[in-house]
């Protein structure tokens, strides 16, 4: 099989003769302009075509980059086509290979050609070229017909591939397989149909397969190991599966998926990550999974099939930083409104004379504590979606560059705001729906209200309405339709709106009672600690306003560098 092809300096000098090779990691060709000896046994030849390239004279390529017929989707300006140098390359009018070993540069190829670059690699093509069928369909063979197996099946078919199914008993799942659209064999039969298996199997039943028929071939192993004995430091099962196969190319793909989003379509993300230590084994099933719609993601080694192996394991690891700070923020905020609202009175009472524990203020705990822990949570969370930010434009300032790598803590916190910015929003929700439930809530037109009542209504409304809007733009569909000006603009500027409005929503509310001292059993109310943050937030935003500040910010943002200046002598 193929191995990656490395030039020793005494080669590269060589080379460098014949104004071929000119990249330092490989064999990388722009316009060859005389015969180059390659003697270096089977070699493949990969050429990669530039932007908005016609396909160059006698060379077409299939969606894997790997073809042996023309292909009808054409040339793929992004895909490399695969050489093999052979008989039928001896015509080639880009390049053509004597009997003694060297590659000759056809009329069909000008010097210094900036649309064109080869690569090299040791091995023969034939083992990548996947076999055709008399209806000129790709063959492959899966091994498996449990749910996976029939899910993959069947998007195979649809992708216009030809799959046979290797089966220990094919009169029993005969049914199922030909509903999908698969061919049934035996095992020794399929085996013998393709050069690429997948083994859509449990790892566990792969030592009882016939494994001297798995040799010479492409593997592609969909297991994944059990979450209760995961590690991500020990070898993988496509490891396992490679020494148990020492001559087959193991490649580990599709473990991402499941028969469900197989089936019926992909929900989420559509990548596919996909090992190999063969290079042009991974390049043949990156084209498989774009064939089947989705989005090869190249992972390098198979070694990497460790991490690869874990990610279907992952849970809400991105979201574990943010649930951290919301339930710290919510609990807080409940036990100083139970202290207030409740627990203070009653200590109070059962001081004096005759004094009884008042279990009825207890009643409205579910609704009126919920509401107002909520909303305390929801503003103060929002503020801190926003000054991480604040913080990174003072430490840029401070430094005088954007390359300098944040601390730890902020950094983290960087990552987490769009995280924060849900559950500020879910908490919200819950404060919205708990005022309306409220039959004796507020209303705009109560006779009671003075002018700062309908105004902290509209702030909360507003700021409730804009806050919405910030989450539906976070959604990746939504978002990856916006310019990044739109997207800038919704999440800078109108996110700074809602945390000045929902501001207002506190300090209409309750002025008197932030302004003046208005403590509760030594303790200050909800609303002075919920005002803190915000407060604080859009303080520490304003020197950034200033146009010298923004100036400087925007200069270092765009790459300039402030060099100190070195001291006197």
């Amino acid at each position: 099989m193929a191995s990656s092809l490395r030039i020793t300096r005494k080669q590269r000098q060589e080379m460098d003769k014949t104004e071929l090779f000119n990249d330092a990691e490989g064999m990388d060709v722009v316009g060859p302009t005389t015969p180059v000896p390659l003697d270096l046994g089977d070699v493949i030849l990969k050429l990669h075509p530039g932007d908005g390239v016609p396909p160059p004279d006698g060379v077409t390529t299939g969606t894997s980059g790997v073809s042996e017929r023309p292909s009808t989707s054409g040339w793929s300006e992004t895909e490399p086509y695969i050489l093999g140098l052979g008989s039928d390359q001896e015509t080639n009018p880009r390049f053509s290979v004597g009997t003694s070993g060297m590659v000759t540069p056809g009329t069909a190829f000008p010097p210094f050609d900036p649309r064109f670059s080869f690569t090299s690699t040791l091995g023969t093509i034939e083992d990548y070229n996947l076999p055709i069928d008399k209806d000129r369909k790709k063959r492959v063979v899966v091994l498996g017909s449990g749910d996976f197996g029939l899910a993959l099946i069947t998007r195979l078919v649809h992708a216009n591939y030809s799959v046979v199914v290797a089966s220990r008993n094919p009169n029993r799942t005969r049914e199922r397989v030909t509903a999908a659209g698969g061919i049934i064999m035996t095992q020794a039969e399929a085996l013998q149909q393709s050069n690429l298996v997948i083994l859509a199997i449990p790892f566990p039943h792969v030592s009882s397969l016939p494994l001297s028929a798995l040799r010479s071939k492409i593997l592609i192993d969909v297991s994944n190991r059990d979450p209760k004995t995961y590690n991500s430091t020990e070898r993988s099962q496509a490891e396992h599966l490679q020494a148990l196969v020492p001559s087959a190319t193991v490649v580990k793909a599709f473990n991402v998926l499941s028969a469900y989003s197989l089936s019926k379509g992909i929900r989420g993300s559509k990548e596919v990550p996909v090992c190999s230590d063969d290079n042009l084994a991974r390049l043949l099933v990156c084209g498989i999974v774009k064939d089947l719609g989705l989005e090869p993601l190249d992972r390098g080694s198979l070694r990497n099939a460790r991490e690869v192996e874990g990610i279907p394991f992952i849970f809400f690891r991105e979201w574990k930083f943010a649930f951290i700070v919301s339930i710290i923020i919510w609990f807080i905020a409940f036990f100083i409104i139970l202290f207030e609202w409740q627990l203070c009175n009653n200590l109070r009472n059962l001081h004096k004379p005759n004094g009884t524990f008042d279990w009825s203020s207890f009643d409205n705990v579910a609704k009126s504590n919920l509401s107002i822990s909520c909303s305390s949570t929801a503003i103060t969370l929002l503020a801190i979606c926003y000054l991480p930010g604040v913080i990174a434009a003072y430490v840029q300032l401070a430094r005088g560059t954007k390359y300098s790598e944040f601390p730890r803590w902020l950094n983290r916190w960087l990552k987490a705001r769009k995280q924060l910015g849900l559950l500020m929003l879910f908490n919200a929700f819950i404060h919205v729906l708990c005022q309306l439930s409220d039959s004796g809530g507020y209303g705009l037109g109560h006779s009671s209200y003075n002018w700062r009542r309908p105004t902290f209504i509209a702030c909360g409304i507003l700021a409730f309405t804009m806050a919405g809007v910030l989450g539906l733009a976070s959604l990746p569909s939504v978002g990856t339709s916006m310019t990044w000006r739109e997207f800038s603009f919704l999440q800078s500027r109108l996110g700074w709106f809602t945390l000045l409005l929902a501001a207002f929503h506190i300090i209409f509310n309750v002025w008197d009672g932030l302004v003046t001292p208005n403590f509760t059993c030594y303790i200050p109310s909800i609303s002075q600690f919920v005002i803190v943050m915000p407060v604080l937030t859009l303080v520490l935003k304003l020197p950034l306003l200033l146009p010298c500040v923004d100036n400087a910010l925007t200069r270092i943002r765009q790459g300039f560098e402030r060099i100190p200046t070195p001291p006197s002598v």
